[in-house]
């Protein structure tokens, strides 16, 4: 694969990520309003301050790279909605951070700028927190 289309393949994977990221601090948000206080309420706060961080460290990249980060909120808003019961949401929301991870190192495994790296090098460990792969 040339350079070029390395650099589009990484853009669209990371403009993925993004909506994934978008949508998720949607979610989180969403969720924060059924909540009273308590260790729901500390779950989702924490999450959606990753998804905004994350959100801010995929901008910079692609950015970095030249190009606009996508604004659209990805499917997994939907269907995070439509799960009512919040317990079960949250388990769909953990497996969608599962999804990050997965998609991140995939991407950490290949040759990447050290801007781009080193902001996905932090997305990967939010999401590892949030899922409970590592102590807060």
């Amino acid at each position: 694969m040339n350079s070029a289309s390395q650099n589009d393949s990484l853009i669209a994977a990371l403009n993925q990520l993004m909506s994934a990221e978008l949508a998720g601090a949607k979610v989180a948000v969403e969720s924060l309003r059924q909540v009273g206080d308590g260790a729901e309420r500390a779950q989702l706060d924490a999450i959606h301050f990753g998804e905004a961080d994350s959100c801010r460290r995929l901008r910079n990249c692609l950015k970095h790279l030249g190009t606009e980060p996508t604004r659209e909120v990805g499917a997994f808003y939907e269907k995070a909605m439509a799960i009512e019961d919040l317990a079960e949401r949250l388990a769909f929301v953990d497996r969608g951070q599962r999804w990050v991870i997965r998609k991140v190192e995939e991407l950490l495994a290949g040759e990447l700028d050290p801007l781009v790296r080193e902001e996905l090098a932090a997305v990967l460990h939010t999401h590892r927190v949030n899922s409970g792969e590592l102590p807060g």
